[in-house]
């Protein structure tokens, strides 16, 4: 798990979070899978990942589908998640997944909240 300094530091701030928060909803929600557990994640890092993970493994047990369809929604390639499970062959399937969704929602958000901070005059 790489960066995750600076990963706890930005979900930590309040305006990032909150970002953060509506983002997944989102990203869940139009991959048509349950939204309940986003509004209760509080800003850090291990319990989102948890939570996440607890999600996932439900999904895949409740659904004959597979999380494609939201790896899609949030961006996250079949290559890279292929990338991330060959670094670390110890890691659960569940954890990689749930990492690079944080990583990459956030970086949705950060990149968004920069864009919109340098429209002003």
């Amino acid at each position: 798990m790489q960066h995750l300094p600076d990963i706890r530091n930005q979900l930590s701030s309040k305006d990032l979070f909150g970002a953060f928060q509506l983002q997944l909803a989102k990203d869940f929600e139009q991959s048509n899978f349950p939204t309940d557990f986003v509004a209760a994640l509080k800003p850090d890092y291990r319990s989102i990942h948890e939570k996440i993970v607890v999600e996932l493994q439900s999904i895949e047990k409740k659904t004959s589908s597979n999380l494609m369809p939201l790896l899609n929604r949030i961006d996250i390639s079949e290559a890279l998640l292929k990338k991330y499970l060959a670094e670390d062959k110890n890691e659960n399937y569940f954890d990689v997944v749930a990492e690079l969704i944080i990583k990459r929602t956030l970086q949705k958000v950060v990149i968004r909240q920069h864009y919109k901070s340098n429209e002003k005059p």
